[in-house]
């Protein structure tokens, strides 16, 4: 099955309260390749739902490592971090978030120039 089809499914079966079947099919695409941003920000909510937090920090640091500058990973790991009870940490995910949409608002400001 080809990666975008398995995340797709494993988003539609979270969606649906599979989280179960979710967890494997982006298990299962990690395995693959393991440096599949999509799966691994799907894991981290999946594992966020669940309650898993140690897990969902882990998926979502992993996938920033990818791509540090991704915005909804970094709301995704402000969320994991205020769970964990990390204010802190928390903290400073929202104000790089802040920065980061700050960042992607001047960028379409100049493009429509």
């Amino acid at each position: 099955m080809e990666t975008d089809k398995r995340v797709g499914d494993a988003i539609l079966a979270y969606s649906l309260g599979e989280d179960q079947k979710a967890e494997a099919l982006l298990l299962e695409t990690l395995e693959e390749n393991s440096f599949c941003i999509d799966a691994l920000r799907a894991l981290a909510e999946v594992y966020l739902s669940a309650g898993k937090l140690a897990e969902a920090e882990a998926s979502c640091r992993k996938a920033l490592a990818i791509d540090p500058d991704d915005l909804s990973l970094v709301v995704s790991l402000a969320r994991i971090l205020v769970r964990k009870g990390d204010k802190e940490g928390a903290e400073e995910a929202t104000a790089q978030a802040r920065i980061l949409g700050w960042k992607e608002e001047l960028a379409e400001d100049d493009s429509t120039d």
